[in-house]
């Protein structure tokens, strides 16, 4: 894990109440028309037994926003919450209890069908290697559905998503496997059962420690690893579940390096970034041509006072806009949103967080209308994040 030295920063609070118990800020972006405007919905810390430090972004179902914390609730190892932006109303669903129970600190996303939410754990579980869990949100019922075993027979520790296909989920871990290096797997949701895929062997032929989800085209998985490939700083590849072949289409050197998030499929391109590496080694927001495999640059990061640093989660496309967040940059330093127009290759920094509206996000952007949602790791009343929202009017 790529160790990343948190800033503590304490700013006046600048801002008035807005509806539902929100606190608008002026926006500091550098949008000129000045109607977009961004709104703290909720500090983590604040009620009885919150979560806070969340990891990830979050999924809308209906007019509810559900998320995860990576530490806090009950027993300090994590929460389920829900969040109404209508009402304001935020509720802890469920606090993880770790141990060999229960899973315990949750990195990436929830994924929702129908009243079921899916998710992973980092660690917790029979074997504290992690775990798979669901949880019915009309019973508020919870259940592990499958717990990681580490060793050479299966992943352990993931740190992404699941994605769901039909009645099967499809996820990564980031260790474990035949060579340590991290699996992909399948769990089948109806028979419960659960087969790895693929065990990454790491350079020069193979990926190693995949961070974030997968995307499935078709019957093809596509993903990036942190580390692994040709130079050791990381890949791109594409996995056809048919054939179980996996296949690098980049290795990254130089050109980035580290993505810790996700991709994203428009057509025949998929978009990502990467944490490190680029001009600035800042990092950088890249397109990957699937029938060419040609890598094409959209834009370095250059950190300071100007422009983000660090991206560390992933890419929504919109039309052909993409929106996404850095870890870091911008004009204090605790990183910014942004968005780049794929039709004239202009970047934008639309926001630039302070402190008092929330530091560091750690995670993915969600869009509803023309609103954005999300998340940042610190920051807020009590430093321990918050949930956002920013809207594009």
């Amino acid at each position: 894990m790529k160790k990343h030295l948190w800033l503590l920063v304490v700013l006046g609070f600048l801002c008035m109440i807005g509806p539902a118990g929100s606190v608008a800020f002026a926006e500091t972006g550098t949008r000129a028309s000045g109607a977009a405007s961004f709104n703290v919905l909720h500090g983590f810390g604040t009620v009885p037994d919150d979560g806070v430090g969340p990891f990830g972004g979050l999924i809308l179902s209906g007019r509810t926003l559900y998320g995860m914390t990576t530490q806090g609730g009950a027993y300090g190892v994590g929460t389920i919450f829900e969040f109404n932006p209508k009402t304001g109303k935020y509720t802890v669903l469920y606090s993880f209890q770790g141990g060999t129970t229960d899973g315990a600190l949750p990195f990436g996303n929830l994924i929702v069908k129908g009243e079921t939410l899916y998710g992973m754990t980092n660690l917790g579980g029979a074997n504290n290697y992690g775990t798979i869990f669901e949880f019915n949100i009309k019973t508020e019922q919870y259940a592990v559905l499958h717990n990681f075993l580490g060793g050479t027979t299966d992943g352990a520790g993931p740190r992404g998503s699941l994605i769901l296909s039909g009645r099967t989920l499809y996820g990564m871990t980031n260790v474990g496997g035949a060579y340590g290096k991290g699996t992909i797997f399948e769990f089948n949701t109806k028979t419960s059962q659960y087969a790895v895929l693929h065990s990454f062997q790491g350079a020069p032929n193979d990926g190693a420690n995949p961070w974030g989800n997968l995307i499935l085209s078709g019957s093809t998985l596509y993903g990036m690893t942190d580390a692994g490939g040709a130079y050791g700083e990381g890949t791109i590849f594409e996995f056809n579940i048919k054939t179980s072949q996996l296949t690098l289409l980049q290795s990254f050197w130089g050109d980035g390096a580290g993505p810790l998030g996700s991709l994203t499929i428009s057509g025949k391109n998929l978009y990502g970034m990467t944490y490190q590496g680029g001009e600035s080694h800042a990092g950088l927001l890249f397109m990957v041509n699937t029938k060419t495999d040609e890598l094409t640059l959209l834009h370095s990061f250059e950190g300071g006072t100007t422009d983000g640093a660090l991206p560390f989660g992933s890419l929504i496309l919109s039309g052909k806009t993409l929106y996404g967040m850095t870890l870091e940059g911008g004009a204090n330093g605790l990183g910014i949103i942004f968005e780049f127009n794929l039709r004239n290759g202009e970047f934008a920094d639309l926001h630039n967080f302070g402190g008092a509206d929330g530091a560091n996000p750690a995670g993915s952007l969600t869009l509803s209308g023309k609103n954005l949602y999300g998340t940042t790791n610190q920051g807020g009343q009590y430093d321990e994040g918050v949930i956002f929202s920013y809207s594009l009017k």
